[in-house]
């Protein structure tokens, strides 16, 4: 028996390749499922996702999840990329999910999907642009997953590219007086339904990259805007508290004493990325405001 064979005799089928699609009339056979569909509807949501986003939002096996992956991607539903061919991203990498142009037809004829609602990538991902997005899509994940955990509800969430479509502006004064018009684009919004009532969030994900002087201004933009009424007026709405996750607890450590600085007050609740899991991120003592070291969470049970 060859190498070829395996122990019934049978040639064995070759493996897919996992950097690009086999040809059409090679494509695996399947048959979408509702979950599929819910997939994809995922993946165009958030913009880009990796193997395990997608396994934390819908298998209990990885095993599974890989091959039902595969098949969306082979047949055309989802496309996807790999940071090592990214610029700039490191040589072994996970698979990022988009959204596949089959995919985008399901969307649009079966789900009611305006085209301005889809995210085709046009190009590549840039590394700088996949890293940030990734992260924020890290807690979004892990706050979705919570919110069902807990039997709460995830009533919407807002990402950046629906502010950048629609933005409020507030004016920021400095020193000399001069007034300058800066947008409201937090990373993320969201909206919690808990047993509690509503609560409602923006997220900002520091990665630690950026330099504080980019951060205070986007704090003052914050303070600005809920001084104003503004955000009262585009959300309906008087609470909100800005989520600040941090890649360290030093970096955690000189964000607030930046917010400190710059007039921030306790909407502002700090924690690192280490401490966020779908066990934690909604009812575990994780968070921390300008107040107080004292760890608390943001739901109490």
């Amino acid at each position: 028996m060859s190498d070829q064979e395996n122990k019934t005799g049978n040639t064995p089928k070759p493996r897919r390749p996992r950097h690009k699609r086999v040809t059409p009339e090679a494509r695996p056979a399947m048959v979408l499922t509702d979950r599929d569909k819910a997939i994809i509807q995922a993946v165009n949501d958030h913009r880009a996702l990796t193997q395990e986003h997608i396994q934390a939002l819908f298998f209990s096996s990885r095993s599974t999840a890989q091959f039902r992956l595969q098949r969306l991607f082979q047949n055309e539903f989802l496309d996807r990329q790999f940071l090592s061919v990214v610029s700039g991203g490191p040589a072994a990498s996970p698979a990022i999910y988009t959204l596949g142009k089959r995919g985008a037809k399901i969307l649009v004829e079966e789900f009611g999907y305006d085209r301005d609602r889809l995210r085709l990538p046009k190009t590549l991902f840039s590394w700088q642009f996949i890293e940030h997005l990734l992260a924020i899509n890290d807690v979004r994940v892990v706050v979705s997953v919570a919110a069902k955990l807990n039997g709460f509800t995830l009533e919407e969430w807002r990402d950046e590219t629906i502010f950048r479509a629609d933005p409020d502006y507030v004016t920021l004064t400095d020193k000399w007086g001069k007034g300058t018009k800066k947008p409201v684009l937090p990373d993320g919004y969201f909206c919690l339904v808990s047993p509690r009532g509503k609560s409602r969030f923006f997220l900002e994900v520091d990665r630690g990259t950026e330099e504080i002087a980019k951060f205070t201004p986007q704090i003052r933009v914050y303070d600005q805007y809920t001084a104003s009424g503004q955000y009262q007026e585009r959300f309906q709405a008087k609470s909100l508290r800005v989520l600040v996750v941090a890649v360290s607890p030093r970096r955690l450590l000189t964000l607030k004493i930046a917010t400190k600085q710059v007039g921030g007050d306790r909407k502002y609740w700090f924690t690192t990325f280490d401490q966020v899991s779908a066990e934690t991120v909604l009812t575990a003592p994780i968070w921390q405001t300008l107040e107080t070291d004292e760890l608390q969470p943001l739901i109490l049970m």
